[in-house]
């Protein structure tokens, strides 16, 4: 399970993604051991990835934890020195990390204020082994960094995803996008199966959680990034989106901000792009652990 936090400046000059991991999805150490067994303990295996992006630059950290250095519990969750914790109006983040591989500090707070709560999970693949749920999908985002000295105020975005097998085993990929809307949240997910199924999802959320269907049919290419990992994306009728910024150029995965239109407007959008076949390449696992601190072999 994972949990998602993103926010964009309302000037969109910054932007801020945090992702709070038990059973980190994408380290190589708990790749080889699902590989050993499904059974593997996903508490052995948790994971904070915090990255921040700014005209003064960019900062990436994710770290691996385990044992005495995890708490859990229902509405907070430690990792290290960084914590999480939710209360009826939101979330509230610690940050106390350093980057990986060159160990800068990235230390200070971050407020998800919340519209609403939603309660629905959607399933992804055909036999419901992995959802995901939009769980603030609106929401106002206050960033007060100190390390690196970074503040700003902007529309965020909060949601989980869950699974009971790796996702490599189901999934082949999708890409994924969010853009605030005047009254809440559109919201597109295209996902591929292994077993050639395809789902399209289109949402608007408003901000009082209320979901409704979003007609998205136009598939259109981003261009590739520079490991020529191809993004889609869907838009309203006749539009078109343009890539705004790469924020995280992987191997295997992409994060992006666009212009797009969708829900009848021009929207700024976070866009990400993942393709697990490369993820379970010999040449990728080699590599991850070269920005991940606290791997080990075991």
């Amino acid at each position: 399970i994972w949990w998602y936090v993103d926010g964009i400046s309302d000037d969109g000059q910054h932007a801020l993604t945090i992702i709070a991991f038990v059973g980190a999805v994408f380290s190589p150490a708990y790749f080889r051991a699902r590989r050993r067994s499904l059974l593997a303990d996903p508490m052995l295996h948790c994971a904070l990835n915090v990255v921040v992006h700014g005209p003064g630059g960019d900062a990436w950290a994710l770290t691996e934890y385990r044992g005495l250095a995890v708490t859990r519990e229902r509405d907070r969750l430690r990792l290290g020195d960084s914590l999480l914790e939710r209360d009826d109006d939101g979330l509230s983040i610690t940050l106390r990390e350093q980057t990986s591989p060159w160990r800068r500090p990235i230390r200070g707070r971050v407020r998800l204020e919340v519209d609403a709560w939603t309660d629905t999970e959607i399933a992804l693949d055909r036999a419901t082994r992995h959802c995901w749920w939009p769980v603030a999908p609106s929401a106002r985002i206050e960033v007060e960094l100190e390390r690196p000295r970074l503040s700003f105020r902007g529309s965020g975005y909060h949601d989980s995803n869950a699974g009971i097998e790796p996702l490599e085993c189901a999934l082949a990929g999708w890409s994924w996008s969010r853009a605030p809307t005047d009254d809440g949240v559109a919201l597109l997910y295209d996902v591929r199966a292994h077993d050639g199924e395809a789902r399209s999802l289109g949402l608007h959320i408003d901000r009082q959680g209320r979901r409704a269907p979003l007609p998205a049919p136009d598939l259109v290419a981003l261009p590739p990034t520079r490991w020529r990992l191809s993004r889609p994306t869907r838009v309203d009728a006749g539009g078109d989106s343009t890539l705004r910024r790469s924020l995280v150029d992987t191997p295997f995965y992409a994060r992006s901000l666009i212009d797009t239109r969708l829900h009848g407007a021009q929207r700024t959008a976070v866009h990400e792009s993942i393709a697990l076949d490369r993820f379970v390449r010999r040449s990728t696992q080699l590599m991850l652990p070269f920005r991940t601190r606290g791997v080990g072999w075991w």
